[in-house]
């Protein structure tokens, strides 16, 4: 028993007496030239500049310093360079066929990636060279290589199948730890005018296998990016990233779990924080891959900043300043989809999906779906007002304001024309324009350059609003056309909410059906040349503070041919309402080049018919409209006047007229009698009045019946005689 410690310990020995000749006398750096000579023949120029050296405690390893790689066409221009790096490896699993790394350290790292504006890439040229070199390879070459491979083979594995290799036990690969630091990347494509810088200062991978096994993953870095918004050409990105990571033993799946990313964006250091997980399967065949991040609220408006992008100036300035975002992302080579898509902007709230079912044609589908959204906030602000008695009102318009003029950017054409996409937007509730608006829907498709509104809905004041649309890009100017039907309007909420109920008053229901078209190839082009048709149809509607019937009965009065009331008052001392009850509205208006005509628009107020005639003019901004007034019995209303005479039966009486700015919209202001039809009516009147007496004293009927031949002579004689100014 004592011979055979004694033996024991007598060849323990002889193995550290090995060990230790070979570290203390074998100088590894013999090995530079023969391992130079073999990265030559694959192509690759290998400049080994530092001094390789064993280390033996803890653990048995070798450390290599200031390498440089590069090929061997262009050797002064390195792909990669490495200050130092060093390899520790537990001894004892070794003899066991395993190879179980303590430390695996690279510091001083630094990779160049290069893409000239042919599209070569620089680190392309290995690939070429390596196949060039076998090419090359002599016979001689060729034996030794294969004589070097036949060494190399363990005794008894040549000829053996390989199935019987596969059953033998296999070289798995852990690393306790591997570190890189103070490392670094660059990255340039001419073609394309990108640099991007990435700094390496610590990443640490903790427990590192092969089998499945889940280890640490830590990296901190910093990344610059090109960018000609930026104010010194440049974004900087910090990174601190901290996930537990799986690979598998094909290195052709991995995951990665209970991530967390810290981005600091800009030199302002916006930060962007996500919890995150990411997995791909498959990675050198048929690839899948999965992600899902958690990002925390952040300020677009000072993230847009950081990256050098000018932020919108939004007529609410806290817009844009509470945003998060929650989704999981699922892939493969050719198709991509978020889903769920589980967003917060500001107050709103937002769920919904995201795919492209073909990357190859850029095939987008979106859906999102809103509890509310206030639309005005993200609107630019109002212009600051001006000096009404400095500013310069637009020649040849009367009333209108004088607009800074703005270099307008053309129509987007060539992006309409590439989208691929269907579209839809749900929202519960939105407010547009000061407007609420309930349950609205849109559904918008884009192929081949044409953009298709399928449906545009909403709830609105008591009523709904169905449109459709097209826009067509494919030409030089876009194209496009409209239809909408609106029904059941409520006006008096409505113009709450304009904030138009101290100028105007209206009550009642309102229904209208459009259509238009226009072209242009700027945005305001397609508002200019716009060409529009309406009908419009109320039911009770109510406008005040406006009453027709007393205008109508005070000119009535002023001819003195007002019949003595019930109550014995006249129109002047009787008390009139202030608003006009119409039973019954209907009419037609036309847009054209930025005017609104209103054609063949009438409303009943009891017993008087009224009529609308005019223009409101949009580019200068001001209205001119008649009322023109029909009274179809002697009596206007039970309340209101009885005519004595029959002149005022069936003629159309403009006297009421409106005119203004819309700037400054005011009913009582802007709309009263028309002075000059109203000097017509009354001459136009004397003379019917003086007709009718010479008439009844030259025998003739005077007021209804059958006329005979002599009252028609004499009434024809009168007339010519008392018009000749008109002649």
């Amino acid at each position: 028993m004592k011979l055979i410690l004694k033996i024991l310990m007598l060849l323990l020995l002889l193995v550290i007496l090995a060990v230790a000749f070979v570290v203390m006398f074998l100088d590894p750096n013999v090995f530079k030239p023969r391992i130079e000579k073999l990265a030559a023949q694959q192509g690759v120029h290998l400049d080994i500049e530092g001094d390789l050296a064993w280390k033996f405690w803890p653990s048995l390893g070798i450390a290599i310093n200031d390498i440089t790689v590069a090929s061997t066409q262009t050797p002064d221009e390195p792909l990669a360079s490495l200050r130092s790096a060093s390899l520790l490896v537990a001894t004892k699993p070794l003899f066991s066929g395993e190879l179980q790394v303590e430390h695996l350290l690279v510091d001083g790292a630094e990779l160049t990636l290069t893409a000239d504006e042919s599209g070569s890439k620089n680190w392309q040229r290995f690939t070429a060279q390596e196949r060039q070199a076998a090419a090359e390879m002599s016979e001689e070459q060729l034996r030794e290589l294969k004589a070097q491979q036949k060494a190399q083979t363990p005794s008894g594995a040549e000829g053996s199948d390989p199935s019987d290799a596969q059953s033998g036990r296999s070289l798995s690969l852990a690393v306790e730890q591997i570190s890189i630091t103070d490392s670094e990347l660059n990255y340039s494509d001419e073609s394309a005018g990108q640099q991007v810088h990435a700094a390496l200062h610590k990443v640490e991978l903790t427990g590192f296998n092969l089998t499945d096994q889940p280890f640490e993953l830590n990296a901190e870095a910093n990344l610059s990016l090109e960018s000609a918004s930026a104010p010194d050409g440049v974004i900087p990105l910090a990174i601190d990233l901290s996930a537990i990571m799986q690979v598998n033993e094909n290195i052709d799946q991995f995951q990665l779990s209970d991530g967390q990313l810290r981005l600091g964006v800009g030199h302002d250091d916006v930060a962007l924080v996500s919890d995150f997980s990411a997995s791909a399967q498959d990675m050198q065949g048929d690839m899948s891959y999965g992600a899902s991040f958690a990002l925390q609220t952040f300020n677009l408006k000072e993230l847009l900043a950081s990256l050098g992008m000018a932020a919108p100036q939004t007529a609410n300035p806290d817009a844009l300043s509470q945003v998060s975002l929650s989704t999981k992302l699922i892939g493969s080579a050719n198709t991509l989809a978020l889903s769920p898509i589980e967003a917060s902007v500001d107050q709103t709230h937002l769920n919904g999906e995201l795919s492209i079912t073909d990357l190859s044609t850029q095939a987008l589908q979106l859906t999102l779906v809103g509890d509310f959204i206030n639309i005005d906030d993200y609107l630019p602000p109002p212009a600051p007002q001006t000096d009404s008695k400095s500013s310069n009102p637009v020649s040849g318009t009367s009333g209108g304001k004088s607009k800074p003029q703005v270099q307008e950017e053309p129509l987007p054409l060539d992006a309409i024309r590439a989208l691929n996409a269907n579209v839809q937007f749900d929202f519960a509730k939105a407010i547009v324009n000061k407007l609420t608006v309930e349950n609205m829907r849109l559904r918008l498709s884009a192929k081949n350059g044409v953009m298709q509104l399928t449906e545009a809905s909403l709830n609105s004041y008591q009523g709904q609003l169905q449109a459709q649309g097209q826009l067509d890009a494919r030409g030089r100017r876009a194209k496009a056309s409209f239809t909408a039907d609106m029904t059941g309007v409520q006006l008096e909420p409505l113009l709450e909410d304009l904030q138009l109920e101290q100028d105007i008053q209206l009550t009642g229901a309102l229904n209208v059906k459009a259509k238009g078209n226009t072209s242009g190839a700027f945005a305001s082009d397609l508002f200019k040349q716009l060409n529009a048709e309406a009908s419009i149809s109320g039911v009770e509607v109510t406008v005040a503070p406006l009453n027709v019937e007393k205008y109508f009965c005070r000119i009535v009065a002023l001819t003195k041919d007002e019949a003595e009331s019930a109550d014995g008052k006249t129109s002047e001392q009787r008390s009139w309402p202030e608003f006009t009850q119409m039973s019954a509205l209907d009419g037609t208006i036309r847009l054209n080049n930025q005017v609104v005509t209103v054609e063949n628009f009438e409303a009943g107020v009891d017993q008087l018919l009224l009529a609308t005639q005019g223009q409101l003019n949009l580019a200068a901004e001001t209205y001119d409209f008649r009322l023109p007034l029909t009274l179809l019995e002697k009596t206007t209303s039970a309340e209101g006047c009885t005519v004595k005479s029959n002149y005022w039966l069936n003629r159309s009486l403009s006297l009421l007229r409106c005119k203004g700015s819309l700037d400054n919209l005011s009913p009582l202001k802007d709309c009263g009698l028309d002075s000059k039809a109203l000097e017509s009516l009354t001459g136009d009147y004397a003379k019917y009045k003086l007709q009718k007496e010479l008439t009844r004293k030259l025998g003739g009927d005077t007021e209804g019946g059958e006329k005979d031949d002599k009252t028609k002579a004499v009434e024809g004689i009168l007339n010519r005689l008392l018009n000749q100014d008109k002649q």
